[in-house]
């Protein structure tokens, strides 16, 4: 929902201002810098808990001054338990002064999704925070003589070096740009059902009810799940859906639509054929990705989020986490390495399927809001067995059976369908990357490269670990 830059460097307050140009597509309703001496930190803002300048970041709290760049959904409560005195509504602002009662475990209390940026201003430490499944990126580097914290890449001309923090609470030393993890998230064993432990999470990630909320629905399991549980609590919840008049999506929508009675569907058409240069160049820029599931499902998520973002939705709920957590993308045996390719899943969402939809709704200033992602429904998930997970050819058993009676038999049923198989666009996509006989890594590369001048083989541009051998083989639909 934000962008943070920090610079470390002799001209780093002269310099931070185009960095944040370049990021405003991330934070579109305000933006504002704090500098000292060699060190700036700028913030673009999507504002929306508290609006106006009592939102406004970076902010301080005595010695730390703070930029925080996510949602924390228990913010009330922190700041009544702890005494905080907050200005205004803004969720972010409880991160800070509670960094400074609780240290590196701030994590601890900490329930939604972020990634924050906190200087201490006299001793000049840094401290960054990411949530426990990194839902928002944050990467550190050295670019010529400064070192540089960022949100996304693009903020920079050149790199020299790069790398994403981890998730949990870090120190990063300015001088080396040496990373140290200070404190790894904790799991929290679940005290509820799968289904009440849903029905939370979806209802902490609502908006303010004078507030619109969009949802991305392809008719599968995961989003229908969500769709379900949303459209209970918001009834003006629109829905919105990509693909054409005989798409498997579009036809699958239909059905979960009827049967759950949402007052509001819309159907985003696929782009005309002289639209996909354009638009692939534009995913390419903002995935930074030249991986073709990274690029083609991304062009999905993009065209959904400018149509929202016209409709003046900033946040949208989606289905993104259930196929890792829950085993969704495999049907495995027993003896399968199917837990070892469960958390490889999971350590790479980052990476792939997080990094794909975080960049195509920012950069129309939407913001995505993941209720499978949530850490209570993650823990339940870690506690499963292969069992709980696979039956034969089925997967993601546990979501099936538990909400039966809750979604229509169609969607209980219906197999994994990638977003763009289901909405029609990877067959646009593949026909026209392999026009002139190329992969499609060689267009989507040579895209890339007119936007970037780093160093193409690094492994963050391109690779999809698990899939990577699949995506070079894949046609315009399943197989």
């Amino acid at each position: 929902m934000c962008g943070i830059v920090l610079l470390h460097g002799p001209d780093a307050y002269a310099r931070l201002p185009e960095c944040l140009r370049r990021l405003k597509h991330r934070g579109p309703d305000d933006d504002d810098i704090w500098t000292g001496d060699d060190i700036a930190l700028g913030f673009t803002r999507l504002a929306i808990n508290g609006e106006g300048v009592a939102g406004r970041q970076p902010y301080s709290d005595g010695e730390l001054i703070g930029a925080v760049n996510g949602e924390i959904f228990n913010h009330s409560e922190l700041a009544s338990a702890h005494e905080l005195t907050l200005s205004g509504q803004c969720d972010a602002h409880v991160v800070v002064p509670l960094l400074a009662r609780r240290g590196p475990r701030v994590i601890d209390d900490l329930d939604g999704f972020y990634a924050g940026v906190i200087v201490r201003r006299r001793t000049r430490e840094v401290l960054c925070l990411r949530d426990h499944i990194g839902k928002k990126p944050l990467f550190v580097g050295r670019s010529g003589a400064e070192r540089f914290i960022t949100s996304e890449l693009k903020a920079l001309d050149r790199i020299d070096w790069f790398e994403a923090l981890p998730t949990g609470t870090t120190r990063i030393d300015l001088e080396t740009g040496r990373v140290v993890l200070l404190a790894e998230h904790r799991s929290v064993p679940p005290q509820a059902d799968i289904v009440q432990l849903m029905d939370e999470s979806v209802r902490k990630r609502m908006p303010r009810a004078d507030q619109p909320v969009g949802m991305f629905l392809s008719g599968g399991l995961d989003s229908s799940i969500v769709a379900a549980l949303a459209s209970r609590r918001r009834g003006d919840l629109v829905c919105y859906t990509l693909g054409g008049p005989d798409s498997p999506d579009r036809r699958a929508v239909e059905a979960v639509a009827e049967a759950l009675a949402l007052k509001e569907v819309r159907v985003v058409a696929l782009p005309p054929a002289g639209q996909l240069p354009d638009l692939l160049r534009e995913v390419v820029h903002a995935t930074e990705s030249y991986n073709p599931s990274v690029v083609s499902n991304g062009l999905s998520t993009y065209l959904l989020a400018r149509t929202a973002r016209q409709d003046g939705i900033k946040v949208v709920l989606t289905g993104e986490g259930a196929d890792e957590l829950f085993g969704g993308y495999h049907s495995f045996r027993a003896e399968d390495p199917w837990r070892e390719t469960r958390t490889c899943l999971i350590e790479d969402m980052r990476f792939t399927e997080l990094r794909r939809l975080d960049a195509c709704t920012m950069v129309h200033g939407v913001e995505a809001r993941c209720p499978f992602l949530d850490r209570a429904v993650r823990s339940f998930s870690d506690q499963l067995e292969y069992s709980d997970l696979y039956d034969g050819e089925q997967n993601k058993v546990t979501l099936r059976r538990r909400f039966a009676g809750i979604l229509p038999a169609e969607a209980l049923r219906r197999r994994k369908t990638s977003f763009d198989v289901g909405s029609g666009i990877r067959g646009q996509v593949v026909d026209y990357l392999r026009r002139d006989g190329r992969s499609e890594r060689e267009e989507l590369l040579a895209m890339w490269r007119q936007r970037f001048p780093f160093d193409a083989s690094n492994a963050y541009f391109h690779r999809y670990p698990v899939f990577d051998e699949a995506i070079d083989r894949r046609g315009t639909t399943h197989r």
